[in-house]
């Protein structure tokens, strides 16, 4: 689950959870990709692009110290700033 980019790191993983590190810099990207129900929590706030499957975009920005709770989702994602997060992503 690491889709062969070196800003996502799985850090930890048991049958019923996995922790990744999202570490990119300016203009990384990461492909298509599909995220289970999952909790984030930003350690570096930022502005980051995200594009779904139908070719839609959507800018969002993330604030340091956020923890959000999200649904499951398909995207792919670029950094238009230098951002940092860990994801905590529920499995079934």
């Amino acid at each position: 689950m690491q889709y062969g980019v070196k800003h996502l790191k799985v850090v930890a993983e048991d049958d019923k959870v996995r922790i990744l590190r999202y570490f990119p810099q300016k203009g990384d990207k990461t492909p298509m990709h599909s995220h289970p129900e999952s909790v984030v929590y930003v350690i570096k706030g930022g502005r980051v692009r995200y594009t779904f499957p139908d070719g839609t975009t959507k800018d969002s920005e993330i604030k340091t110290g956020d923890i959000l709770i999200r649904p499951p989702v398909t995207h792919a994602d670029e950094a238009l700033d230098s951002v940092e997060s860990i994801l905590i992503e529920l499995k079934k």
